[in-house]
């Protein structure tokens, strides 16, 4: 197991719209960073886009070399003329104020319609001038494309995602005829990744592919321009054999981004003591937790959000593929240069 406390970290996947007293401790005192990203899901969060969004930046302005910003568009007026020149417009203001990121979420591909009622998948032409922009200013996606090939399945007490989707209805997709399967949705993504080889993508949450680490590694050996993060997939990495999960980060140590999909949705004042205090516990443990599967080789209890726990032998990743996945690679995507390891001792976060 790494005992290098000093290694510095890089959650690359965050909703922590506002501050709370540990966030301080974890962001100044143990040299934490994050990526706090918008997402256009008005559904999910009370407060609409925007309102996030000025939220996002206040954390910013609290914690300038500790937090980058993710900012994203509305895909639902694709049909509208102008489109395109209002959405690069608003990406130009906020790349200005500071977002170093955009995200496109699953509404593309499984909610967005055209004039004729099909639904609109993200390799799109319409969209084409938008990634032309952001290539050309190394702006990376963030890309939420699909869901968990076990929302189109039957509900399976023995899946990671069986409690989300008992629990969500909504999402779970098995017997519907009236969205696209997953297959549909995976391809465009691939088309996309193949017409815009100079857009840097993440495929957020190991790009909806979590089940099959053999998957994702053929998609990251055929896309140079495709990343992935792991934000709420180590419940699928469990899955599936140490060994085969430990290949998958050695070989691909410079394309997988750390992440959790943590959420701080509201102002401290608006939450209880004790929901700060949950909060603080879930955010800290599952960061301690996931530093422990990826670089101990103990059998121990891996924990993920809505998954319950679920025994098995760590990675024992080498510090230099842990540095890589937990820090390098973020930095350089979202616009830092790496950090350097301090002397101070830290806890293990």
């Amino acid at each position: 197991m790494i005992q290098d406390s000093s290694l510095p970290r890089f959650d690359a996947h965050t909703h922590l719209f506002h501050d709370r007293g540990f966030l301080k401790t974890l962001l100044e005192e143990e040299r934490l960073r994050v990526l706090i990203i918008n997402i256009t899901g008005e559904a999910l969060f009370e407060a609409p886009m925007e309102q996030r969004w000025e939220a996002m930046k206040a954390m910013k302005d609290r914690y300038p070399s500790r937090v980058a910003l993710c900012t994203t568009f509305d895909p639902s007026p694709v049909t509208e003329t102008g489109f395109a020149d209002h959405v690069i417009e608003r990406l130009r203001r906020h790349i200005e104020a500071g977002a170093t990121a955009v995200k496109v979420w699953k509404d593309i591909g499984l909610a967005v319609r055209d004039e004729e009622g099909r639904f609109v998948q993200i390799d799109d032409p319409r969209f084409e001038p938008i990634w032309g922009f952001l290539a050309d200013r190394d702006v990376p996606v963030i890309a939420h494309t699909g869901e968990p090939r076990a929302a189109w399945q039957p509900l399976d007490k023995e899946s990671p995602h069986y409690r989300f989707y008992s629990e969500n209805p909504t999402y779970h997709l098995h017997g519907r005829d009236d969205v696209p399967d997953w297959a549909t949705v995976m391809e465009a993504r691939d088309r996309w990744l193949e017409q815009n080889p100079d857009l840097t993508v993440v495929g957020a949450h190991l790009g909806s592919m979590a089940h099959d680490v053999d998957m994702v590694s053929d998609r990251l050996e055929r896309y140079d321009n495709f990343y992935v993060d792991t934000a709420e997939r180590f419940g699928d990495l469990v899955t599936q054999s140490s060994q085969k999960v430990r290949a998958f980060f050695e070989q691909h140590a410079d394309r997988i981004v750390y992440g959790t999909d943590v959420i701080v949705e509201h102002p401290a004042d608006r939450v209880s003591e004790a929901q700060r205090a949950q909060e603080k516990e879930a955010y800290e443990s599952m960061l301690a937790n996931h530093w422990d599967y990826l670089t101990s080789g103990d059998s121990i209890l891996v924990q993920d959000k809505l998954v319950d726990p679920v025994r098995v032998s760590g990675l024992n990743l080498p510090s230099s593929v842990v540095q890589a996945v937990c820090h390098d690679n973020a930095a350089k995507l979202y616009g830092w240069e790496n950090e350097p390891r301090s002397s101070p001792a830290r806890s293990g976060v």
